[in-house]
């Protein structure tokens, strides 16, 4: 009889010793545990998938600092289930954090909370569990602190004691999992999709979804009772099973429940969102968001007002101030309907909207309006920053001589800034191209006339002034086997960039690396694997690979090289808790991380182990790396001879060496 879990108790991890890398990151991974040096890595994957069944996402409140619903496609909106008096709610008292006291960010708030959270277990056919836990959680990247909120979407699968070496698949509400289990019967797969701080919108792509919920008499206001095991509704089925067979015995194993743990809370919040607060001529603009019907903003030296709604469904809605004295650094907007009332806070721009940017075939006009006393700049147009002339009534005004304008154009000042498109007013037509040469011709210096039309008999005028290639610096190191885009588009000419050249200088101690393309400003390049999880022997290093851009203009003049190196190196580390029991057991863990890389690597890092105690490495194991950038490795009763130092080699690259305890 399969005997369901308590949800929270479910998702928890057992303690853990300290982990280099606290954080989870952007995306899929597959978080592997415990592996060995069989096949079975390979095939502990998702074979079945659920995505995009999360619809939206609502406005943060800043008083907790997360998304103030999650909605699916049926519907269905979950708030944060934050009563921690609340049996429904399930949170548990830990170090820092006592339920029966009010939420408090800083202050008294949990490590993990949850929008929706599910769990399911098995009993598996000759003793053993499968344990599989969904949800959608609130949590923090390194500790409870403002700042370091994430959310993101699990499955998880954990399976003890089942039939060992066996390959074995879990159908569940959200899709499949297959897994090989090692030879203690043991096999774990983690999915995490979005695991970033301050990024609430990749769970929607999750395999998490429709949410789970009792199919009947479900508690008022919430998915079920997470106390309470029950049959429910949503995603792709309604149960939980396994099938496979035991390749000790060659006999067929399957094991079934519809029976799961649910906990979740019926959104009745609908958020709010700041969107702007601008000074204009001796007023505050105050724009936001909400699907609430009740808002006001407030700020220092401005008094509380409400905002005014959009008749109808719109979320529109408006606030004009009128100014008498300093204006605030910010402004917070409430939603009096929502209970806790939910929060956003924007800070005050004094760049004025609207801002204008033309270009009439020469030069490039900006203007902008902002309040008395600041120095506005146009920001982040290569080529064009600078400071603007101040005019009257708080008007500035930049102009810029250039034959190509920028796309749009962003004026910024000590607190706010304003992006506005670059409206073409007049110009000529560019010139058609020269036809080229025949095949073999040298058709000489390229040539203008000044002084007439046509076929003129004004002066030559040579152009030979060579353009400049420019690349962007990267990150410290870039992760080998995920493509890395480069960026050369601040290369210069004085009458524009027209062709790039990249390529890859000769080394052949440094491996080969794939452009996707070679013509374009922003190609992406991706450094192979250093080895593979296949290899029998540990391999010499290589060297980093040098790129080179040149880059050519209309008239056939190229720029001197540029260059970059991709460093590719990772961090690997032996816990100084790894040990070897001669006949028992043997015990390798560690770390591999990729300096500057996002936390998610796909596809995923493994390590190599090698023995080294006699001097000749001799390989061990490979293991996979899981999201947190953890390797570990068991076997029982492992070799047969005492290993007490290795060698640990990562497919991106990095090494290490450790000892080995004796027991």
């Amino acid at each position: 009889m399969s005997t369901p879990t308590r949800p929270r108790e479910l998702f928890r991890d057992p303690p853990r010793r300290p982990r280099l890398r606290q954080g989870l990151a952007a995306s899929l991974a597959l978080a592997l545990g415990a592996t060995g040096i069989s096949a079975a890595v390979a095939a502990t994957k998702v074979t079945e998938t659920n995505k995009n069944q999360l619809e939206a996402v609502g406005p943060v409140n800043s008083k907790y600092g997360f998304p103030a619903w999650y909605e699916d496609k049926t519907g269905t909106r979950l708030e944060l289930c934050d009563d921690g008096r609340n049996p429904l709610c399930g949170l548990a008292p830990e170090e820092g954090f006592d339920p029966e006291q009010p939420l408090a960010l800083p202050g008294n708030f949990p490590h993990e909370i949850f929008y929706m959270l599910a769990g399911s277990e098995l009993d598996l056919p000759g003793g053993g569990s499968a344990v599989l836990t969904l949800g959608l959680e609130a949590a923090f990247g390194n500790e409870v602190a403002p700042g370091e909120q994430m959310v993101f979407a699990r499955q998880r699968l954990v399976v003890k004691d089942g039939p060992a070496n066996s390959t074995l698949s879990f159908p569940h509400p959200y899709g499949t999992i297959e897994v090989d289990t090692d030879a203690e019967g043991n096999a774990k797969l983690v999915e995490d999709i979005a695991p970033a701080v301050g990024n609430f919108t990749t769970p929607l792509g999750s395999n998490l979804g429709p949410f789970l919920k009792w199919d009947t008499g479900a508690p008022a206001g919430y998915l079920g009772n997470p106390d309470v095991p029950h049959r429910i509704v949503g995603g792709l089925r309604t149960t939980f099973s396994m099938t496979g067979t035991n390749s000790a015995t060659g006999a067929p194993v399957a094991a079934s429940t519809d029976l799961f743990t649910v906990q979740g809370k019926i959104a009745t919040n609908t958020g709010v969102k700041a969107e702007q607060a601008v000074v204009n001529d001796g007023f505050l603009d105050v724009f936001a968001t909400s699907r609430g019907d009740v808002l006001e903003v407030s700020g220092q030296n401005i008094p509380t007002t409400p905002l005014e709604k959009a008749p109808g469904d719109s979320e529109l809605a408006y606030a004009r101030i009128q100014l008498n004295g300093a204006a605030p650094g910010e402004v917070t907007v409430k939603n009096l309907t929502d209970d806790p009332q939910s929060t956003s806070t924007v800070s005050v721009s004094d760049v004025s909207i609207p801002t204008a940017a033309t270009y009439d075939g020469t030069k490039l006009t900006v203007t902008a309006k902002t309040s008395p006393g600041s120095t506005p700049k146009v920001v982040g147009v290569r080529g064009f920053d600078g400071t603007m002339v101040a005019g009257a009534d708080g008007t500035h005004e930049g102009t810029f001589e250039t034959v190509a304008p920028p796309v749009d154009v962003t004026v910024a000042t000590g607190s706010g800034r304003a992006t506005v498109p670059v409206v073409v007013t007049g110009g000529e037509a560019s010139p058609a191209a020269v036809p080229a040469p025949p095949e073999g011709e040298n058709p000489g210096p390229v040539t203008e006339t000044e002084g007439g039309a046509g076929g003129g008999t004004g002066t030559p005028v040579e152009d030979t002034e060579k353009p400049t290639a420019a690349v962007a610096a990267l990150p410290t190191s870039v992760a080998r086997a995920i493509a890395t885009e480069l960026d050369g588009s601040g290369s210069r000419d004085n009458v524009g960039v027209v062709a790039y050249e990249w390529s890859q200088k000769e080394d052949p101690s440094a491996p080969k690396v794939t452009f996707d393309r070679t013509d374009v400003a922003k190609p992406k390049v991706t450094v192979p694997f250093f080895t593979t999880a296949a290899a029998t022997a540990p391999k010499a290093p290589d060297t980093d690979p040098v790129l080179q851009l040149v880059v050519k203009d209309a008239a056939g003049n190229r720029s001197d090289p540029v260059t970059i190196t991709l460093r590719s190196d990772d961090t690997v580390t032996v816990d100084a808790a790894s040990r070897h029991r001669v006949g028992k057991e043997i015990r390798l863990s560690g770390t591999a991380v990729v300096a500057g890389a996002p936390t998610l690597l796909n596809p995923v890092s493994s390590v190599n182990i090698y023995n080294t105690s006699n001097g000749t490495p001799v390989k061990i194991a490979s293991a996979s790396v899981d999201t947190l950038g953890n390797w570990e490795y068991r076997a029982k009763p492992g070799p047969g001879q005492r290993v007490s130092s290795i060698l640990v080699e990562s497919t991106r690259g990095g090494t290490a060496t450790g000892v080995v305890a004796a027991g």
